[in-house]
């Protein structure tokens, strides 16, 4: 009887284990990151909240962001306390300003160059209240 009820529970998890990979999809999600279709160029979308003196995404306050050369890359941002903004110089890319009765805004470019950069709020002192980040190019 216990050999009967260990080849059922082995061909049970391993067609379950087929069907998954079988019914699979191009789009996967990694913790607050979205990356959308097969390809390495595919829209890795990252959702940030700006709240006193700091970002956040998924409970980590001012997270590293990191994407591969080539990436495009989408940022969207919406303020749940206060008035700011999303920025990366090297990019040129930047958010509206938004307070947090304004919902949400977006920003979409490429990320064409290789390296480590700061992402910040450019509202008042914020940036120098440590309202910045790290946005990593592989």
């Amino acid at each position: 009887m216990n050999k009967l009820l260990t080849a059922f529970i082995v061909l049970l998890v391993v067609g379950v284990g087929a069907f998954l990979f079988l019914t699979g999809s191009d789009s996967n999600v990694t913790g607050n990151v979205i990356s959308e279709g097969a390809d390495e160029n595919s829209l890795k979308t990252f959702v940030l909240t700006g709240e006193n003196f700091k970002f956040s995404m998924d409970g980590v306050d001012n997270p590293q962001i990191k994407v591969r050369q080539g990436d495009r890359v989408r940022i969207e941002f919406k303020s749940t306390q206060g008035f700011h903004d999303w920025i990366l110089d090297e990019f040129g890319a930047a958010t509206e300003k938004v307070r947090d009765t304004d919902g949400m805004t977006f920003v979409e470019f490429t990320a064409d160059k290789k390296g480590t950069f700061e992402y910040y709020c450019s509202v008042g002192e914020h940036r120098a209240n440590g309202m910045k980040g790290v946005f990593v190019v592989e």
